[in-house]
């Protein structure tokens, strides 16, 4: 292998993280290949973004969009369409491999790969799912004007899944399992306050029925099952950091990749930011933030490794 196959830096992810890294490690002299299954990530899943700095109010894939036009405004190379399953380090280059067997050559590498969506694994969540149970209100919830909602989960996911569809079903119960509801308050003031939305506190989601399309659930209130017939449950409990990608990194027993607070691994050159990593709290403006100091640190190491071959 010759050094011309040998890329500077592979980002592996597409969301927020991932192009604000691209970004700030092209303006810093070293050429970037971003390889991701698809762009946008999570946001792609929020209705409204309005903590975001500079936009008092955008639609999450509208801004995902706005950060893909960002990153194109610079000499980034995309391989887009197939997601990474090995990042191996062979002396001092490191091997990232996609899902099609083809295998990339770098001297660093930035892991952005955020999560996704975590699952209840109860009785018959699989078998309804897409047939009544999702796991994104933002995509299907349009799908259940003026009917009767679920909503499992009371954290900062399930607050802003049961905010927007107070204004798309009739009603929409809340299923939380702590009793208490998180997230920003202003949603927690607004679900609490909308006439049609009713949280269900201290209650577990244990089974959904139905014959072809759901028809309801069966959940756990202090020790007593009752029942809650609904067209529509969504899951929103919140994500699973994408981390299994590789065995250099260290994992926390959540499974997010271990950082330093310079965003490295414990393998050098190897760099974490955003969700999948176990610094900071999970928004949009730390994951970007994140992918800036990963995106500077690697350009910074990318040029001490390509001094060092001269």
């Amino acid at each position: 292998m010759s050094e011309e196959d040998v890329r500077d830096l592979i980002v592996v992810g597409g969301a927020s993280a991932a192009q604000s890294a691209a970004i700030y490690a092209v303006r810093s002299g070293i050429d970037v290949t971003v390889i991701a299954d698809e762009y946008g990530g999570q946001i792609n899943n929020t209705d409204v973004v309005e903590n975001y700095l500079g936009f008092e109010h955008i639609s999450g894939p509208e801004l995902a969009d706005k950060f893909l036009e960002h990153m194109r405004e610079y000499d980034v190379e995309e391989e887009k369409g197939f997601k990474v399953t090995d990042i191996r380090k062979n002396d001092n280059i490191f091997e990232v491999e996609r899902e099609d067997g083809e295998v990339f050559h770098s001297y660093s590498v930035i892991i952005a790969t955020g999560g996704s969506r975590r699952k209840l694994g109860v009785s018959g969540e699989e078998e309804f799912a897409n047939k009544g149970v999702g796991y994104c209100a933002v995509c299907d919830g349009p799908l259940y004007k003026g009917e009767t909602v679920a909503v499992i989960g009371g954290g900062y996911a399930g607050t802003e899944a049961a905010d927007y569809l107070s204004d798309i079903a009739e009603k929409v119960y809340v299923l939380s399992r702590s009793g208490v509801l998180k997230g920003e308050q202003i949603t927690i003031d607004k679900v609490e306050e909308d006439e049609n939305v009713e949280v269900l506190r201290e209650a577990t989601a244990e089974e959904f029925y139905g014959d072809n399309l759901l028809e309801g659930l069966k959940y756990d209130h202090k020790g007593e099952m009752k029942d809650l017939e609904v067209t529509g449950a969504f899951i929103e409990i919140g994500t699973k950091p994408n981390s299994q990608i590789s065995d250099l990194v260290e994992t926390t027993e959540s499974e997010r990749i271990k950082v330093d607070e310079e965003m490295k691994t414990g393998t050098e050159g190897l760099y974490a930011a955003g969700d999948v990593n176990n610094v900071g709290v999970q928004q949009l403006a730390v994951s970007s933030g994140q992918g800036c100091q990963a995106g500077l640190n690697a350009a910074e190491y990318v040029k001490q490794e390509k001094s060092g071959l001269n």
